[in-house]
């Protein structure tokens, strides 16, 4: 039996539009796949040497800002107003010492400061 349109017959058309289909949908996953495997690639060889984060706290802002840097860490100065340590000293930092974490990561130091 033929299709009057097309003169094929119907099971015919329908075997070539499944081959049709199969072939891009393998043509997708190979892409997602691909996609997939390049940013797990560049997760793995881009991310950051790991190292501890050292105690600044005590410190002066100086001497914390410049411990740190040498770590490879960036620095995030939150200012406290009329903190009972000496004005300039760091009262608190975030991640604690001793922490481990990936350069370069910013770690958060409180500094005490005068109103």
């Amino acid at each position: 039996m033929t299709s009057v349109v097309s003169g094929r017959r119907p099971q015919r058309l329908m075997k070539s539009w499944l081959k049709r289909a199969l072939w891009w949908f393998t043509v997708v996953l190979l892409l997602v796949l691909a996609f997939a495997a390049g940013g797990i690639a560049t997760c793995y060889f881009t991310r950051g040497e790991r190292v501890a984060v050292p105690n600044v706290v005590g410190k002066t802002e100086r001497e914390a800002r410049q411990l740190l840097e040498r770590n490879g860490l960036r620095v995030v100065v939150i200012d406290v107003p009329d903190a009972p340590e000496p004005v300039g000293t760091v009262t608190r930092q975030n991640p604690r010492a001793g922490s481990i974490v990936r350069k370069p990561f910013p770690v958060k130091i409180s500094v005490s400061r005068a109103r």
